[in-house]
């Protein structure tokens, strides 16, 4: 009877220990059916172009001054551009911080004249002095009539010659004492060549030049002086030596008829 007991309570802890095996196998086969929750993925971005460093007003953008940076999706600007290659070249209308996103509403417009104050290639920074004797560059406009300036044609970009035609008066102007052999009369000369037009604004133009002529170019046109543009050929880049025109120049080599007084019959 006792055996019988024994055997009974084997049996039983072997079934004990069996159930627990088969459940422990159990979980563990239903753990492994669990598939691993993947990383999540990260949020979608859109390259946004923004300014390398900052960039100050008129600034001729290089693919140095920009980069393109990685924007999420609900951050991106309204308008902005994409690739390097649409700013470069265009010209800053406004100032711009460094990382700061570069909308179409930051540089010149499609169809407008980009122009800066500094000649192309010529880098300028605020952190490094320009090269040595580079001149002090200043963008003037001059009022110039369609009828001198090939009707109207003259466009920005173009290159120019600038002609001036001014009454001299040698008494005005001269010290005493005067040659009794000049008189006031017009002359006339070619003071500016190879001129780029920077911007036209009907007969408005503006070009570059130093600061010594600028000053210059305005006391001719404060005195009434009288400008011409001659349009160069693309490319012209000669600088042909003028002496300027007066009636002197003028008979010496036209020899046109001297009016003469006469006495009618």
């Amino acid at each position: 009877m006792e055996d019988r007991t024994k055997r009974r309570a084997r049996l039983i802890l072997i079934l004990g220990v069996l159930i627990e095996l088969l459940a422990g196998l159990g979980a563990l086969s239903m753990l492994s059916a669990t598939p691993t929750a993947a990383p999540a993925a990260p949020p979608p971005t859109t390259p946004v172009v923004v300014a390398a460093r900052e960039l100050p007003l008129r600034t001729a953008l290089t693919a140095a001054d920009v980069v393109v940076a990685q924007y999420k999706q609900d951050t991106v600007p309204l308008t902005s551009f994409r690739t390097a290659e649409e700013v470069v070249g265009k010209v800053l209308i406004t100032p711009v911080a460094a990382g700061e996103p570069l909308p179409p509403n930051k540089v010149t417009a499609p169809g407008a004249a980009p122009f800066t104050v500094f000649p192309p290639g010529l880098s300028v920074s605020a952190n490094q002095p320009l090269p040595p004797n580079t001149p002090n560059y200043r963008a003037i406009s001059i009022s110039v009539p369609d009828a001198n300036a090939l009707g109207g044609v003259i466009q920005p970009g173009d290159l120019v010659d600038n002609l001036y035609t001014f009454n001299f008066d040698p008494v005005r102007y001269l010290r005493p004492p005067a040659n009794p052999d000049r008189i006031a009369d017009f002359t006339a000369k070619v003071l500016l060549q190879s001129v780029h037009i920077l911007a036209r604004q009907v007969a408005v133009y503006t070009i570059r030049t130093d600061v010594k002529t600028a000053e210059r170019l305005a006391f001719l046109q404060a005195s009434g002086a009288t400008l011409q543009m001659l349009l160069r050929g693309a490319g012209d880049q000669r600088a042909p030596v003028t002496t300027g025109a007066t009636f002197q120049s003028i008979f010496d080599q036209f020899r046109p008829r001297i009016p003469e007084r006469f006495t009618a019959p």
